[in-house]
């Protein structure tokens, strides 16, 4: 025994698991895809506190090498985390070798005196369940959905000043690893919760018909495709119709102009080329599963017309859940990630306007127009 994990139990043996204590099950990781023989290989591993992250929505198990070294070689399936005497059932979703990332399993929560008495039928139980909830479960391109579909929920902070970028994504990645925001982590499997990106962005004006205000902008991918994002609004504001594509072919040195005349039968007023260069904390909610980004960028036009902009963002990205999406927790989720990174940028001295300055209106200049 350790003091960080302590087996419960393994195959048939019998385990009593302490009330407080989440409980890791483990066995071959085809029990999950598939109804196993009589006695598959089990384990159930009482988790010990300090090793556990978690909320209703999502838990997180560090793996240390003790609890390593107990699941000897099997996949860690499940978690069952007792809750006002009944246990939720989650069911792993990621995994990075350092620790694993377990979303709850839709359906009631589980009772019993203790899954180490026989961890096999507890584990074939959620077995059924996770299969029931189809290519959701486990494959990595479906973890997650859209709750806002053809719609950006972002906050704009416009930087004054020359900031320093990175060291501000830095520190906002350090209070996120170091526990400042109750109930979120940096989103799991995914370099940490941190993206950088440097690339250029053809945007295009559109200005009539009405209903199709907005913009076009096309970002030339490293694979020779295209990204095409298109934006509709009468003016900025913090939700906006959007539309993504990407892995489009337009061939080499496309008229833009012209593939947005055939692809939506509308006439640019105007475009221009900027460069953005941008870094990115995603946060995810452990009781939500919502996945946000605070996103640091500065933008400067190829011709130089217009001085270099420099905001922070607030934006809705996607959900990691097995479960309906709680919109009325999205809302006041992002309504905190606003009210944090007001504060952040308050203390650390940085001045900011929140306009919601679209790139549109601070590009427009570069054209001989007024902004928006």
């Amino acid at each position: 025994m350790t003091t960080d994990t302590m087996i419960l139990s393994r195959s048939a043996s019998t385990g009593v698991v302490p009330a407080e204590r989440s409980v890791l099950l483990a066995g071959p990781a085809s029990l999950r895809h598939e109804p196993q023989g009589p006695e598959p290989v089990t384990a159930a591993i009482g988790v010990r506190p300090e090793a556990l992250t978690a909320a209703a929505n999502t838990a997180v198990v560090t793996l240390d090498a003790p609890l390593r070294e107990q699941c000897r070689g099997l996949a860690p399936l499940f978690l069952l985390r007792p809750v006002d005497g009944r246990w939720t059932p989650y069911t792993q979703q990621s995994f990075t070798g350092d620790d694993v990332l377990f979303v709850a399993l839709p359906g009631s929560p589980l009772t019993g005196d203790s899954p180490g008495a026989n961890p096999t039928a507890w584990t074939s139980e959620l077995a059924e369940r996770h299969r029931a909830c189809g290519p959701m479960a486990v494959n990595h391109q479906r973890w997650f959905v859209n709750a806002l579909p053809g719609q950006e929920l972002e906050y704009k902070f416009t930087v004054q000043g020359e900031p320093d970028l990175w060291r501000l994504t830095t520190l906002i990645l350090d209070t996120v690893r170091d526990g400042g925001l109750q109930d979120w982590i940096c989103e799991h499997g995914n370099n940490g919760g941190f993206e950088q990106w440097d690339f250029d962005n053809h945007l295009f004006e559109i200005t009539t018909p009405r209903a199709e205000r907005g913009y076009v902008a096309f970002i030339p991918a490293v694979n020779g495709t295209w990204i095409i994002r298109r934006k509709r609004f009468i003016a900025d504001a913090e939700m906006r119709h959007e539309v993504l594509i990407e892995g489009v072919v337009l061939g080499p040195n496309p008229d833009l102009s012209a593939v947005i005349a055939d692809r939506w039968r509308l006439r640019p007023a105007w475009g221009e080329v900027y460069r953005r260069v941008r870094y990115n904390v995603l946060l995810e909610s452990l009781a939500s599963g919502h996945v946000f980004s605070i996103m640091l960028d500065r933008c400067t036009d190829r011709a130089e017309l217009v001085d270099p902009l420099h905001q922070v963002e607030v934006e809705y990205v996607r959900t990691r859940t097995l479960r309906p999406v709680d919109l009325s927790l999205l809302r006041s989720e992002y309504e905190q990630l606003v009210a944090f990174t007001r504060e952040f940028l308050a203390s650390h001295g940085v001045a900011s306007l929140e306009d919601h300055w679209s790139k549109l209106s601070w590009l427009r200049p570069a054209a001989g127009l007024q902004p928006t």
